[in-house]
């Protein structure tokens, strides 16, 4: 599976990228939102891992972006966040087309499950 991790924080990437790797994901990362968007168009991935908080565009308008975009919209966007585990940031998230939502601390499996789950309902 071809995954595009999206967070500002180096520290998050870099473990996200290690985890998907391991498990055996082509990974491809991003950390900011125009990056987010070129590689999204660029390698098609079958899930998007996206933070909110980003430095130029947040999340919830990166996902709207692609989700409005004939080429993107059948991607699969996990949101993750350490800052926004609120049920407002949540609806806010499905509102704009997300599939799923993670909240740190992430557990390894469950963010294979969510995002592997993901990927699999996107395609139908």
């Amino acid at each position: 599976m071809r995954i595009l991790v999206v967070d500002d924080n180096d520290t998050h990437l870099y473990a996200l990228q290690r985890i998907l790797e391991h498990a055996g994901h082509q990974v491809f990362a991003a950390n900011t939102g125009t990056q987010t968007l070129e590689l999204a168009n660029r390698e098609v991935p079958d899930v998007v891992l996206l933070d909110i908080n980003l430095p130029d565009i947040n999340g919830y308008e990166i996902c709207s972006r692609l989700k409005s975009d004939e080429h993107t919209r059948g991607l699969a966007v996990v949101f993750h966040t350490a800052t926004h585990a609120t049920a407002i940031a949540r609806n806010h998230a499905e509102s704009v087309g997300a599939s799923a939502f993670l909240t740190y601390p992430i557990n390894t499996e469950h963010l294979l499950s969510v995002v592997e789950g993901s990927a699999a309902r996107s395609r139908i």
